[in-house]
């Protein structure tokens, strides 16, 4: 039971710290480039790709929606799915599709007539077995946490690869990670094949709906992630991006395109 608690506190720590390594960034002058956001999931509403020209960074300008690109989404397969644009450079599927898990993901971007492409794959995630809540005081808890609830989630981890993940918290319909700091997430080095049982250290009130989200990720998109959180202060994911962050798409573009598959659970706090 001690070797259980352990392995799980571990766990929560590097989901708060978003980060087990520093990224040396090693931040420098760029001239504005193609600012890629994508991300393709095994669910309908959750596919979309973010377009816009990046600003240099440290400079206080703001990114350009790009409007007018040819975005496509062809996976090993040969399925093909057009995305259209919808509003500041928030590219759609144009019709009904859903990711699915081992499937290869080209994506394919035409704009200012230049030719950008990104691929992933699109690893399997396990079922969210469960999400709960308690309530914490500040006097009592040993982590000196604020009063407030907090959630848990219990999963089994696949033993036997290599598994990343990320958490996404939705509070009342809102995306609550919006700023870099706020990225959760982890391996299962310290858990591989475990089941995984721990809270999550954001508060919640009496009354939120709250949906977890467990989404699978590739090692570099793990990768990425991390270095975005180290970015902090910097407010959302792709307000400056620097040159050299981490990245996947072709043609000197920055930002990222990640395939995730998704489980979670949905609680209303009582």
């Amino acid at each position: 039971m001690k070797n259980l608690t352990y392995l799980f506190s571990a766990f929560l720590i590097l989901l708060l710290s978003g980060c087990e390594t520093v990224v040396d960034l090693e931040l420098e002058q760029s001239e504005p480039r193609l600012s890629v956001e994508a991300i393709v999931t095994d669910q309908q509403d959750l596919n979309y790709v973010k377009l816009a020209m990046s600003g240099p960074y440290g400079k206080n300008t703001e990114t350009l929606p790009v409007r007018d690109a040819q975005v496509n989404l062809t996976d090993n397969t040969g399925e093909k799915i057009t995305f259209t644009h919808q509003e500041n450079g928030l590219y759609k599927p144009a019709s009904t599709f859903k990711g699915i898990a081992n499937r290869l993901y080209t994506l394919t971007i035409i704009a200012n007539g230049q030719t950008y492409t990104a691929s992933s794959l699109l690893p399997e995630v396990p079922q969210v077995d469960t999400v709960g809540y308690r309530y914490v005081e500040t006097k009592t808890d040993p982590f000196s946490r604020k009063d407030g609830y907090y959630l848990s989630l219990a999963f089994q981890d696949a033993p036997e690869v290599n598994n990343y993940y990320k958490i996404d918290l939705i509070r009342n319909g809102k995306l609550l990670q919006k700023d870099a700091s706020d990225i959760l997430v982890t391996d299962d080095r310290l858990f591989n094949g475990a089941h995984v049982m721990d809270e999550v250290n954001t508060t919640f009130s009496q009354g939120d709906e709250v949906t977890l989200n467990l989404l699978s990720l590739t090692k570099e998109a793990c990768e990425y992630y991390r270095a975005i959180s180290a970015l902090q202060g910097q407010g959302g994911l792709f307000g400056r991006n620097p040159a050299n962050l981490p990245t996947n798409i072709s043609n000197g573009a920055v930002g990222f395109f990640s395939a995730s598959a998704v489980s979670g659970k949905t609680v209303q706090i009582k």
